[in-house]
Formats: structure tokens, sequence, C-alpha cells
């Protein structure tokens, strides 16, 4: 999820729910920003999969929301926008004309995620690989604005991001130039091969743009549901920065070490260059966020570093991350230089 000051996308109250059946037009018109039509299959992607997008409902006691989400398998497995669940005392999926009660299983604040289960057998959109994408790639997004009927949007990547302000977010964002409205958070943002590489979890610019959390990183989140029954963020306890020239290739040096964390139990060092956290590359301290995103409590990672004229493999255990149920597991607050691999 963003950091409150930037996420404009939680869905707002009202009054009541409207679908459009699976198979019924809405006048929808499919244009790209400049308002030319997209080719025909981009149109063939969007009949092919709106079916496995949903509209969520959710009732507490100061009314009912609105958003978006779609089927990311078989199952009824439903993806969403946290904000929309977030302490609901009932969800509900729309969808092709048909209003299914949802269980809630996980609202994972640090990615701004939920997944819901529905007990029905439901189509799916196929989850692609979002460390693909690159700045150019065609995007298109599929939602329900609110008190409308399902709608699309076209657009690009524009760039990634890692921060907003003074802090980072926990993983890497997809920013993309899609226009996005009110209720569709949650939506599905796809190749124009109808494959979702992203989640829609915030708006820019009153809505001309939008930040995608990328489906690597969602499918963490899934991953530790099916092995845990919850999210499992690890934590090492390293204090990185960036030194003055690189080493190896890599810029990112461990700082201060606790010796009672899994780093400096494991071996770490303070002055030790960072080369690769798990399957994740290290040139500079930034890149020590997407690899510290990944880690799983519990899960040993190797990490390899350059120490003086020998390069090191290092295996740690990490542990739960101390704030794991904490909001501000969305972003890192840098009051200086420093990063932190937790």
């Amino acid at each position: 999820m963003l950091p409150r000051a930037a996420s404009k996308l939680l869905a707002a109250a009202a009054l009541a729910a409207f679908a459009v059946p699976c198979g019924e037009g809405n006048g929808l018109r499919a244009e790209d920003p400049e308002g030319k039509i997209q080719p025909a299959i981009a149109l063939n992607v969007f009949e092919a999969r709106r079916s496995a997008v949903v509209k969520v409902r959710a009732k507490d006691r100061l009314g009912i929301r609105f958003g978006s989400g779609f089927f990311a398998d078989p199952t009824g497995l439903v993806y969403t926008h946290a904000g929309i669940v977030m302490r609901a005392d009932e969800v509900a999926v729309l969808t092709c004309g048909k209003e299914l009660p949802a269980q809630v299983l996980v609202v994972d604040e640090r990615s701004g995620i939920a997944i819901l289960k529905v007990d029905a057998s439901t189509p799916s959109i196929p989850i692609g690989d979002s460390q693909k994408v690159f700045v150019g790639t065609p995007l298109m997004l599929i939602g329900y604005p609110e008190d409308l009927g399902v709608s699309v949007g076209f657009g690009a990547v524009s760039c990634f991001d890692r921060k907003i302000l003074d802090k980072y977010f926990s993983t890497t964002h997809i920013r993309a130039d899609i226009s996005v409205e009110r209720g569709q958070g949650g939506s599905p943002v796809m190749t124009l091969q109808g494959e979702a590489i992203g989640i829609l979890v915030g708006s820019l610019d009153s809505g001309a743009a939008c930040r995608v959390l990328p489906m690597r990183a969602a499918e963490k989140v899934r991953a530790d549901l099916a092995r845990f029954g919850e999210p499992r963020p690890g934590w090492v306890g390293v204090e990185v920065a960036d030194a003055a020239e690189p080493v190896s290739g890599s810029a990112a040096i461990v700082g201060a070490l606790d010796p009672e964390t899994p780093a400096a139990q494991s071996g770490l060092k303070p002055g030790d260059t960072l080369l690769q956290v798990g399957a994740t590359p290290i040139t500079s301290s930034e890149d020590v966020i997407d690899a510290a995103y990944f880690l799983t409590a519990g899960e040993s990672t190797e990490i390899q570093v350059q120490r003086g004229a020998e390069k090191l493999s290092i295996e740690v255990r990490p542990v739960l991350h101390p704030h794991a149920r904490r909001q501000d597991m969305q972003a890192t607050v840098l009051p200086d230089a420093k990063i932190h691999l937790e």
C-alpha cells in the first residue's frame, strides 16, 4: 500500500453496487491516451478477461465500500486492494450478474493488497512475469469505476518507482500512464497478451496516471499464505549504506550490526560489500529494498559479499520482521542515507 499521503485510490462508500453481466456490452470504447482506438487484439483481450474481473463490496460499521479485483486462479482466489476490505464485517464479489460471499484470507498492509476466496469455480487471469516489462511496454487495465460498469484503459510503463518524497516503498512499483478512477483500486494491470503483471494500488496526478504493485510482489504474499497461513516477511537486521567507490560492481556496504541479529550470527561483518541477496543482484543500497521484500522468515537465503580480496557466500536464516503487523511496513523513512536489509 502506498503511504497515506500518496494513496488516492481507496474505494469510497456507496449505496448500491452495479455489475455488468458477462457477455453484455456497455457502449465501451477502448481508447489509448491519445484517443486512438486500440487494435483488435487488445479488444479481444478485454473480451477474454472481463469475466475474471470483479467488483468487490465491503461493509463495515461506517457503510459500504466498493473496489475492483480479479480471479487469479479457477478455484475462486481473488486479488484486490487492501483498503477496500480492511476491517470489513462482510465482503462479497459481484461477477457475471451474481453476488458471491467472499472470505478474507489476508490483508497485507505492506504490499497494499488483500486476497479473498469465494466458493465457486471461476474464470481467471493468467499471471505474467512482471520482471519482463520495461519502460514503454503497452499495458491495459480492466476495472469497475464507482457506480459504473466494467471499463478498460490503455497506457504503457512510464518508469519504476522506489520511493515517494522521503519514504521508500516496500518494493519497487511500476508507474503507468493509465488514467484511473475511484473504485478501480485492485484492478488487474495486464500486457496485451492478457497476462496480469500487476495490481492497481495508487493513483497519481488526480488519476491521470497510476502506481502498480508488480505481480511478483503479490505472488510472494500468496506463496506465504499457502505455506504458512499468513505473510511471513523476513528480517536479518543489516544496516546498509553506499560507499564512495564500488567494489566488484557494488557500492552497498554493511554498516553497524547488532550481535543478536540473524545477519551477525550468520557471519556477516561491518564493511562487507553486498553483491547478491537471494536471487537479487546488488549494485547499490537501494537494491537492498527489493531483496529484503522477498526474504521469508524461517527460510534460509544466500548472501554473497566481497570481504577484502575474497568473495564469500553466507547463509542467513531470517526471522519474522519485528514490525510485521505494523502499518509502517509499507515504507522506510529515511532521515539519512542508510537503508536496512529487513
